[in-house]
């Protein structure tokens, strides 16, 4: 498998779309889609990466600006309570992502009352405070989310899902509201993601032992089932939000008729909170992931994860916002140092970070950010192949313009 990322015909179709907003966002903005109930939105991101020590998410350590976003959203009301939505994505990492436009997300939507409405199509997956925005880049301060919980290398694996949600807001009287959903279905996984070619190299390093060629060119990934929920409390406190999200998955690698790997997550559970104050902000999640995993019929990993964060922000004015974080993630909660192979000895990730975040107009944002890590989680191994170290540094800067 290839990891080059040339953009398609369609990519460039849609960044031509893109660069026109850019160019006359004034006149797009004045183009009356049938009133409100058609809206069309879109955003560009442009980032830059360089790392210290250590590869991350690619060839990074002499820089690459293969950090890029295009979407473009549409959302189309039809009736009072029937809507049909989509966001064609353009994503380009350092590694992976052959630069295609997939579907983001794609529902049809019923909202019968308040309590209680029906999305059915590929339909974002609720996971912590943050997963189903996380291609917004203009709602949040970081570049990167917290990768113990918002991990970049399975974002496929936790972004959406092809399958149905019945969702509803329940009041509770003077305490607030809670928002529900439920959701199952099925993920379907892209060849060029991070962990198929993650899954790529278990096959590469069981040659090496066995003394076989068995080719990657024809391995599939797939999602056999997953399903979840989540509660999000909304107190009657100005500024306090918490969650608690759940989901559980099973997945299979294969090639030709040898199943390669197998991952069961028996449950993966968030708890949120967050507060805002005044020029203040602090947001903290704790989360612990129950699964099994195997490679040719052998258990390689079974047993709980763990992690946490905790992100401090000051916007000392409306347009700048200042934020330290402190991202902590075990790959065994219980066994925290057990080395995984020869090229991860330092299976945990702990993460200080400082970041800036200036929004230059309404429309444009410019972010900067420094993290200096402990710990080769993630599929470090992998991107590192000749050993990873265990202290190690990135850097991002990052503009974006959404309308």
């Amino acid at each position: 498998m290839s990891s080059s990322c040339v953009p398609t015909v369609r990519a460039k179709v849609l960044l031509l779309a893109i660069l026109f907003c850019l160019l006359f966002p004034q006149s797009l903005l004045a183009i009356d889609l049938s009133g409100d109930n058609i809206q069309l939105h879109g955003f560009l991101t442009q980032g830059y990466l360089e790392s210290k020590e250590n590869n991350f998410l690619g060839d990074t350590k002499d820089g690459t600006f293969r950090l890029t976003e295009i979407g473009l959203n549409i959302n189309a009301h039809l009736t009072e309570k029937f809507r049909l939505g989509g966001q064609a994505l353009y994503c380009q990492l350092p590694a992976g992502n052959k630069g295609k436009v997939r579907a983001d997300w794609l529902v049809a939507e019923y909202h019968f009352a308040d309590p209680f409405g029906v999305r059915l199509g590929k339909v974002k997956m609720p996971m912590g405070l943050y997963n189903m925005e996380r291609d917004s880049d203009f709602l949040r301060p970081l570049i990167f989310l917290p990768q113990s919980i918002y991990d970049e290398t399975r974002r496929d694996s936790w972004q959406a899902h092809w399958g149905g949600e019945i969702y509803g807001n329940l009041l509770l009287s003077h305490w607030g509201d809670i928002d529900y959903q439920l959701f199952g279905g099925r993920i379907q996984y892209d060849d060029d993601s991070l962990a198929t070619l993650a899954a790529s190299e278990i096959v590469n390093r069981y040659n090496q032992q066995n003394s076989l060629h068995l080719s990657t060119e024809d391995l599939s990934r797939q999602n056999n089932y997953v399903y979840g929920a989540a509660l999000f409390f909304n107190p009657a406190l100005k500024g306090l939000r918490s969650a608690l999200t759940f989901l559980a998955l099973d997945d299979e690698s294969w090639l030709h008729e040898n199943q390669v790997s197998s991952l069961h997550v028996r449950s993966k559970l968030v708890a949120s909170l967050e507060y805002s104050w005044q020029q203040f902000s602090m947001t903290t999640e704790y989360s612990e992931t129950d699964r099994r995993q195997e490679q040719f019929n052998v258990t390689t990993l079974d047993g709980p994860s763990q992690s946490w964060y905790l992100l401090l922000s000051y916007s000392p004015i409306e347009a700048l916002t200042f934020s330290l974080l402190y991202d902590e993630y075990y790959r065994l909660k219980n066994n925290r140092h057990e080395p995984v192979g020869p090229n991860n000895l330092y299976p945990w990730r702990k993460d200080l970070a400082a970041s800036l975040r200036y929004d230059i107009t309404e429309n444009w944002t410019a972010k900067a950010e420094w993290h200096a890590i402990d710990g080769t989680a993630f599929y470090m191994g992998y991107f590192n192949p000749h050993g990873a170290e265990r202290y190690w540094q990135y850097g991002a800067l990052k503009l974006s313009f959404n309308f």
